[in-house]
């Protein structure tokens, strides 16, 4: 690889012209020093040294590890959306637990009310994090590792492409330019942006399964060409697949990106250009599961209501574009224009790149790949051009499409692509002619190794050394249990973890401040006559399952409707629909004995998708086994895509998911509500107990009752207990209404040091003032509801 002189320069040439110019915007000694080396340095840099591919990769592992300092204190990060990753990995390893592979729903969410997130934004950053958290790690922890690997693969991914480009010191080259590309960086530590972070995997991995794509078996024969070009567009697919299910945003501004690339590279070969654009049709085969089901159910939610103008707030000027610091400092502006500006070190190495591109050029010598070059110099500009305010006419005319990514600034991904490759063409742009004395070129590859370790450390410093890494402590108990991240949605004003209430469904006519107090105008109702005769005989993570005599009864999840939501009344299906200020999921069942249940889901679009999916990965794995000429990455690659989709499949026909029967109660506390049952588990991550209590309310409440839970020692004392508004403090009673099922958890803590045995639990409901017990149905002396006893031996 490398370039190979065609001509050489001649007094008087464009390049001499080009030296002359940048003499007057750099200066006389800089450009004479420039073309001393441009003409003079015959040396192929580290491209000349053997360098084995482990040890390349080694090599772009230690570079990367630096990146990584801000994870190494205990417990978390300051960031703007770091915790809500942190909630949503623990939620997805609590849904794992529970038998639920792909949880579309987390009920927890929302104040308990529930919160489809993962029915509308892409799971697969989540996975790593998820995998940890379920073998016993902190998810905070977690988190931060998720953040690590998706650092580590990215330097890899581009390591490994630029090399095939332009040798093993390109490849560290771009490896440490897209590693240390500041908002690269900010991603990771300053927004907190997990799964854009975890994106810039993708796009050198497609970009490189492109360009082989194209180019693979030129020169050979016609059936092995054919073979290594399939292959290529088999792993494509993957990397496509991977980044829709990473995220969505990032998959829309590579799309046009890619197509790009494309152009430039494949124009001549339309045959090679059909089968990229057929492993984009398979990505999107295998990814139908999440985007198919987006377009038919986001109408459900906030995200239905479109993209606003507020990305003009944040399109840069011109003289906030750069920032001119020695050393890079994040967020000067924050939430204003420029919040994420270019660095100097960027604006020089991008213009050094185009000046020896243009100085080749102009000396007509033969560049190699050289049209990949002139792509990523474009993209990079592109990109920079879209944040900026001269591009508001393009955005103007595609703002249905573009207002979707909400911040002009997330172009930076594709720019830091673009100058990453754009960075590690520096080597074969100074690579020589041969026959210089052996002296002369052992001198020049010594200064060679100086040069490139100086560019290598300024790009690593220069961003690094103020990278803002402000602790967060993020006990295991935080993560695992909604309480912290239902205290932060209230003081935000906010509702699921989100800064946008995308999620919230819009039948909630409730302001989204307001979910988790008191009712305005709260009026007590009249009561359920006669009392339901019922019992709790199933709970999963998604579904519930009463069994009783009942009268005509309108029954209520304490869950946000969505039309996911399915109920039946013995086996036959009821309809479901909203009800109340907070559209809670309703369903009306007729007089008699028999089993009520409701479940969310699966709907239409999910299985749909479902079969979609099995359909790409049939005919990836066909593709991949075809003939026995598939090499065996791609076989076990076929086994286990064909092993995920059939599991995944079958886990959604019901397969798998583990449901349980709470202890029954059945008491009633009085008029307000029944007492169905209650679980008790021993607490994750603190020496506590977790009793669940399941409520029936009897009637709508207009006062705001507590509810306690006590645990009682054997002479009747109570050694612990836990008391307030119900679900965590953020329902409070006047918030229930009449049939309503409400799950209740209290974290009792356990004084240090308890000795095992059998303690006795008891709960109830008391008037705060003035303060007394509410009466119990079968009645007792001091109003509690006896729950039984529990057994404590470091596990109940």
């Amino acid at each position: 690889m490398g370039i190979t002189p065609r001509t050489q320069g001649k007094s008087g040439s464009w390049g001499d012209a080009l030296l002359s110019l940048l003499s007057l915007c750099i200066g006389e000694l800089f450009a004479q020093r420039l073309g001393a080396i441009l003409r003079h340095m015959h040396v192929q840099w580290l491209k000349r040294l053997s360098l084995p591919r482990p040890a390349g990769g080694l090599i772009v592992l230690l570079l990367t590890l630096p990146a990584l300092w801000p994870l190494i204190p205990a417990g978390f990060f300051v960031s703007d959306d770091g915790r809500f990753h942190v909630y949503r990995i623990a939620a997805l390893a609590d849904a794992w637990s529970h038998g639920i592979l792909y949880p579309r729903l987390f009920p927890e969410f929302g104040f308990g009310y529930g919160q489809a997130v993962l029915n509308f934004y892409a799971p697969l950053s989540y996975v790593p994090g998820a995998l940890l958290a379920t073998l016993g790690v902190n998810p905070a922890t977690a988190a931060e590792l998720t953040i690590a690997l998706g650092a580590v693969l990215a330097a890899l991914a581009m390591y490994g492409f630029v090399r095939s480009l332009w040798g093993p010191a390109g490849g560290v080259l771009a490896a440490v330019a897209y590693t240390y590309f500041p908002y690269h960086l900010t991603d990771a530590y300053v927004r907190g942006a997990l799964p854009e972070h975890f994106a810039f995997i993708f796009p050198p991995l497609i970009l490189w399964a492109t360009t082989n794509m194209i180019r693979g078996g030129a020169h050979a024969e016609r059936n092995a060409a054919t073979d290594k070009n399939t292959n290529w567009a088999l792993w494509g697919a993957l990397a496509w697949a991977g980044l829709i299910y990473t995220h969505n945003l990032t998959a829309l501004l590579m799309a046009p990106a890619w197509a790009g690339y494309l152009l430039a590279v494949g124009a001549r070969r339309p045959r090679q250009m059909v089968a990229a654009a057929g492993a984009l049709g398979l990505a999107a085969g295998l990814s139908a599961p999440l985007w198919l089901p987006f377009l038919a159910e986001s109408r459900w939610v906030g995200i239905t209501l479109g993209p606003s103008d507020g990305y003009q707030r944040h399109l840069a000027p011109l003289e906030l574009l750069v920032q001119w610091q020695p050393l890079y400092h994040y967020r000067v502006q924050h939430g204003g224009m420029a919040d994420h500006p270019l660095s100097w070190l960027i604006v020089v190495l991008l213009a050094f790149v185009a000046a020896l591109f243009l100085w080749r050029l102009a000396r007509r010598t033969r560049v190699h790949d050289r049209a990949i070059l002139a792509f990523a110099l474009v993209l990079t500009l592109l990109a920079i051009f879209m944040m900026t305010g001269a591009s508001l006419p393009v955005w103007m005319p595609l703002a249905p499409l573009l207002a979707n990514l909400q911040y002009p600034w997330r172009f930076l991904t594709l720019a830091a692509t673009g100058f990453a490759i754009s960075v590690g063409a520096l080597p074969a742009l100074v690579s020589p002619a041969q026959g210089l004395p052996r002296a002369v070129e052992a001198s020049n590859q010594r200064r060679s190794y100086a040069v490139l370790a100086v560019i290598v450390l300024a790009l690593l410093l220069q961003p690094l050394l103020t990278v803002p890494a402000h602790p967060l402590p993020f006990p295991a108990t935080d993560a695992w249990t909604p309480d912290r991240m239902w205290r932060e949605d209230a003081q935000a004003g906010q509702v699921g973890a989100t800064w946008t209430g995308e999620f919230l469904p819009l039948t909630v006519q409730e302001q989204r401040w307001a979910l988790g107090r008191p009712r305005e105008g709260a009026t007590d109702g009249a009561a359920l006559t006669p009392r339901p005769a019922v019992r709790v005989s199933r709970v999963g993570y998604d579904r519930i399952e009463l069994v009783g005599t009942i009268a005509p009864l309108q029954l209520r999840l304490h869950q946000f409707y969505l039309p996911a939501w399915r109920a039946a009344w013995n086996g036959a299906a009821a309809a479901t629909y909203p009800t109340g200020e907070l559209g809670l999921v309703t369903a009306d069942f007729p007089a008699g004995e028999g089993r009520a249940s409701f479940q969310f889901g699966p709907t239409a679009a999910w299985l749909s998708a479902d079969a979609l999916a099995l359909i790409a990965a049939l005919v990836w794995a066909a593709f991949a086994w075809r003939g026995g000429r598939a090499d065996r990455r791609l076989r076990l690659s076929a086994v286990i895509l064909l092993l995920c989709v059939a599991v995944l499949g079958l886990n959604r026909l019901g397969v798998g998911p583990r449901a349980w029967t709470p202890r029954p109660v059945n008491a009633a506390v009085g008029d307000v509500a029944l007492l169905l049952g209650f679980d008790v588990v021993k607490a994750r991550g603190a020496d506590a107990l977790d009793v669940t209590l399941y409520w029936l309310a009897l009637r709508d409440v207009g006062a705001n009752y507590k509810a306690f839970v006590h645990l009682l020692s054997a002479d009747g004392a109570v050694i612990a207990q836990h008391d307030g508004d119900p679900v965590g403090g953020f329902t409070p009673t006047s918030r229930w209404r009449s049939g309503e099922l409400i799950a209740d958890r209290h974290r009792v803590p356990l004084p240090p040091g308890l000795p095992s045995g059998e303690y006795r639990l008891r709960a109830g409901m008391y008037q705060p003032a003035p303060l007394r017990n509410l009466p119990v149905d079968p009645p007792t002396e001091d109003g509690r509801v006896d729950l039984g006893m529990v057994r404590w031996s470091g596990r109940p």
